[in-house]
Formats: C-alpha cells, structure tokens, sequence
C-alpha cells in the first residue's frame, strides 16, 4: 500500500505512525537531571552553579498536569540598579549559561536576567520529563512572573531577548499581552517559527502527530536530531563552549507527542499573523546545514533550522519588524565563532539604544 492510499485510511495510518514514533528509549525522556537534589527556594536569591557572582531565585508555578512546576530566574548580583533590565529566554533542551551576552549587554548599563523555563535546565524536577509541555502559553506564567520580579527591583524598561523555542515562546507572548508588559524591544535569535522537516513528514507527519498529542500525550516521538549542532559548540568535540551536557545535551533527547502539538499550534498561531507593539528585531543565520557527522560547515550555519523559513515567517509578524542576517552564524548566533558574534552583539545593541531612546515608557 502507497502512502498516498494510507492516508485514505486515517485511523489506519494513525495506528501505523504511533508505532513507528513510539520506542523503548523512554529513559532518555526522564534521564535524572542537574537537579536531582535540588533545594527550592523561591524567597531568597542563593547562589547560582555558574558563579561569579550569579545567583537564582525559583518560582513555584502553579500545578498543571504532572504536579507543581517551578521556573528559575538568574542574575549577576549588585550591577546596574538602572531602570532598564534585559529578560533573556532560553531555546529547546537549553539553559542560561550564555554569560559573554550578558557581560555585552551590562556593559551597556542593562540589568540582565535570564528564566530557565518549567522542565529545563535548573527548573527540571526529577519526576519530570525533560523539556515537556502541553501549550506554549503555559510559558506565559513564569514569564509574568519574571516581569514582575524585574519590576519589584526597579527596572521599568524591559528588553525581551530570546533564543529557538524561545524565540516562538517570547512572539506569541508579547502579542497576547500587548502593551500590559513595559518591553521596550524583542529581540529573537533564530526563532523556531516552523519545523525543519519538510516534505510529506512536515505537511502530513506533524499534524497527524499533533492530533495524537491530544489523545496520547506521552507519546514518545524519535527526532533523530543530529548532535552537530553541541558538537559545534562544546569544548570538548569542535567549540570553544563549556556547559552542561545534562541539561544541554549533545545528543538532543526525545520528545512527545504533546510537545509537537504545542509547537505546531503555536507555529500555526503565529504564521496565521500576530501584531507586536514594540519593535522587534528578528537575527538569522545567512545559511542552513544537515549532517549526522561533524563537517566544517556546521561551525558556520544553523545545524537545526531553515534560516529562510525564519526570514519567511518573520513577515507574519505585524508591527516594527527588521530582519538580520549574520554571515557564518550558528544556530545560537551568540555562540558563533568571534568574528561573527561579535557582530551580532554590535548589532543587538546598535538596536537597543535606537529603541531605549524612542521608548514611550
């Protein structure tokens, strides 16, 4: 039978792709975390793994569908009392550890913070599993909560940076909250706008995995992502990067068919046409690549997305909207190599100072 004819047989071909999804490596979904033993404490800040002077407070969520989540949210303790602060939020299996962009960005007198979101990085509990969600504006709590607590100390003026997943996150945040949030500028870094897939796998295969999310939401869904992508980063394969492989993992970990259906329908919300009221500055590599094993090219592109599927779907964005292209850069354009993130950050706070001073706040 073609797949053409499956598809006429919907529950046929449901079944079908359950079990061609599903595998026996659920233990990469519950792999124990950096925060085994983890100590929350969402009244003091208490000091942060990084160092340095990093520090964290936890927010306790409220419960959703496997417990009481928490969010972390991280600072450089005693810099710039200003009232301008920036929120950074991290991509797909990630977490701050990016502190050249913050150093960047303080030295232009900005308080930075950055949230690890609910089930990532300092924020993931052991009874969870890694990176899962079941709608992108579950996110929109810790991210109230974030604005608020940059409030509180001080900072009327926020500039919201994020990264892949974050980037989508952040978009469809600040369209649903318009002017109720005092962000100043957007800056997205790579935003994950659509799935890489293409083909029949993204016109039929995501959808159909969407539809099972919302029956079968733990649903175990083979990426087969490749690792080129942290091997262009991490110190020990071909970067210059240190972070942890637990809570950034080389080989990207499984996901469920809940956390496809968030994606997608959040894509979809998106590509549909969203209006954001403060300008946004939307920064891309100037090429994609593939490959399963470590190339050249991979220290020079973006190993995970089609930068002109971003470039395509930025315009679904109405407001001030500009778009920038970064020669040579990689998927995190602050993680490029020198040359090239160098620009980047020339380019973020080229942009920040032109809209700190139009700022109507």
């Amino acid at each position: 039978m073609t797949f053409s004819k499956l598809l006429k047989y919907p529950v046929l071909f449901t079944l079908i792709l359950i079990l061609f999804i599903s595998c026996n490596d659920r233990e990469r979904l519950f792999t124990p975390g950096f925060n085994s033993d983890l100590v929350i404490d969402s009244k003091n800040w208490s000091a942060d793994y990084l160092g340095n002077g990093w520090v964290k407070k936890h927010i306790i969520l409220d419960e959703d569908f496997d417990g009481v989540p928490v969010a972390t949210i991280v600072k450089k303790a005693d810099t710039n009392p200003g009232d301008t602060a920036v929120l950074y939020i991290h991509g797909f299996s990630d977490y701050f550890f990016q502190g050249s962009l913050a150093d960047s960005l303080e030295n232009e007198r900005l308080k930075f913070y950055a949230l690890d979101l609910r089930r990532y990085g300092r924020s993931k509990l052991p009874f969870q599993i890694w990176n899962e969600v079941r709608k992108m504006d579950d996110y929109f709590e810790e991210i109230d909560s974030a604005v608020n607590i940059i409030k509180r100390e001080g900072h009327e003026k926020i500039i919201l940076v994020a990264h892949s997943t974050g980037g989508l996150t952040a978009s469809l945040y600040a369209a649903e909250r318009g002017s109720e949030v005092p962000f100043i500028s957007i800056i997205l870094n790579s935003p994950f706008f659509d799935f890489n897939v293409g083909g029949v796998a993204e016109s039929a295969g995501i959808p159909v995995i969407s539809a099972i999310g919302a029956i079968l939401p733990k649903t175990v869904v083979n990426r087969n992502v490749s690792p080129v992508n942290c091997m262009s980063l991490h110190k020990d394969y071909y970067g210059e990067w240190a972070f942890d492989t637990i809570m950034k993992p080389v080989q990207s970990p499984m996901v469920t068919a809940s956390w496809v259906r968030a994606i997608h329908k959040g894509q979809q919300k998106l590509q549909k046409g969203i209006e954001i009221f403060c300008p946004v500055l939307v920064m891309s590599s100037s090429a994609g690549s593939k490959g399963d094993k470590f190339e050249e090219i991979h220290k020079r592109s973006d190993t995970v997305l089609d930068p002109e599927e971003i470039r395509t779907f930025t315009r679904s964005i109405n407001g001030n909207v500009k778009s920038e292209v970064f020669e040579g850069g990689l998927h995190d354009l602050v993680l490029s190599e020198k040359p090239v993130r160098d620009k980047v950050y020339e380019s973020m706070i080229r942009f920040i100072r032109q809209n700190k001073r139009n700022s109507p706040y």
